[in-house]
């Protein structure tokens, strides 16, 4: 990780919580602000190869797109994540984007039933920030893997190696979100499918991801974030009374710092930890778990997505040992 650029990051994720503390208006909180600011900035090879438009496009549109569905649709769970899945990859597929991150920013609205337009606005201005921010960079300091890339450049990051094997993949992908929706939906237990969780399982189940053989690591991260998360949100902010802004903070610090001793920078792990402040009280502790649950599915779902993938790609008749 460049460790020059963690500051910035943190400064960004406490002015959005002190902004959302100061206006009392919560739905100002994005958590995936802080993967998307560990993405672009900190991280030496930044997982989305996107424009400075995408980073800021996808995700404004996903959440323009889940606010307009809690606000016109009967509330449903189960059919609203897996419809605003499906339809945030299209939005991702028709404007060649790779910015991941924007399937939370839609889903997230329909969790936490935000029906309010100060949720994609801060959305907009805040992914405009980190946008703005990576050209900045990069015209200072160039890097040898740029995030930002001239927009006819970029690579489709969500295609798969030919039509017909990314349509698999993303089939795949949609069966595992849509099982393990229909559990947490029964069971009314929706943070097994926290935003941040599906973002990971779709980053693990890449074709030829570097990640794919670190799921158990990726495994104790997310469920690290999520108790890390609880406790410094219910010992800064609920027993000692300081300001939401300070127990972000920590718990963003927190996980930078297991980043480091794992070596492994994995952005929805940040955002994770950042959720306990905007889950109802009633979920707070039940939140770990249901975090255990729902990301252990997703990996094990992963890897049967994988196997089926490498099963697919081997030609008939060719020997498999």
């Amino acid at each position: 990780m460049r460790k020059a650029y963690i500051l910035p990051a943190l400064l960004l994720v406490m002015a959005m919580f002190a902004a959302a503390e100061y206006s009392g208006q919560k739905e100002i909180i994005f958590p995936e602000i802080a993967a998307l600011a560990l993405g672009a900035w900190v991280m030496e090879k930044p997982p989305w190869r996107s424009s400075i438009l995408d980073f800021w496009l996808s995700p404004t549109m996903a959440a323009v797109s889940g606010v307009l569905m809690v606000r016109f649709f009967t509330y449903a769970p189960f059919f609203m994540i897996t419809g605003a899945f499906c339809l945030v990859v299209l939005q991702l597929r028709l404007i060649h984007s790779g910015v991941l991150p924007s399937i939370s920013a839609a889903i997230l609205a329909i969790i936490t039933r935000t029906d309010s337009w100060y949720y994609p606005l801060s959305v907009c201005v805040l992914t405009g920030m980190i946008a703005l921010g990576r050209y900045a960079l990069d015209r200072c300091a160039p890097w040898n893997d740029p995030t930002v890339l001239p927009r006819k450049s970029v690579p489709d990051r969500i295609e798969g190696n030919g039509t017909l094997n990314g349509l698999a993949h993303w089939s795949n992908l949609l069966a595992g979100v849509v099982a393990v929706t229909a559990v947490a939906a029964v069971t009314d237990h929706l943070f097994m499918v926290a935003p941040p969780l599906i973002v990971a399982f779709v980053e693990v189940s890449k074709p030829g991801g570097a990640l794919r053989d670190r799921t158990g690591k990726i495994l104790g991260l997310l469920v690290f974030a999520a108790l890390s998360g609880v406790m410094w949100y219910a010992l800064i902010h609920t027993v000692l009374g300081w300001p939401l802004t300070v127990s972000a903070a920590v718990s963003t610090l927190t996980v930078f710092l297991a980043y480091h001793i794992l070596q492994l920078p994995f952005p929805p792990a940040v955002a994770i930890a950042l959720l306990p402040a905007i889950l109802p009280q009633g979920s707070l502790w039940s939140y770990p778990w249901q975090v255990l649950c729902g990301s252990a599915a997703f990996m094990v779902i992963s890897k049967l997505c994988i196997a089926h993938a490498e099963h697919m790609a081997v030609p008939e008749g060719t020997p498999t040992e």
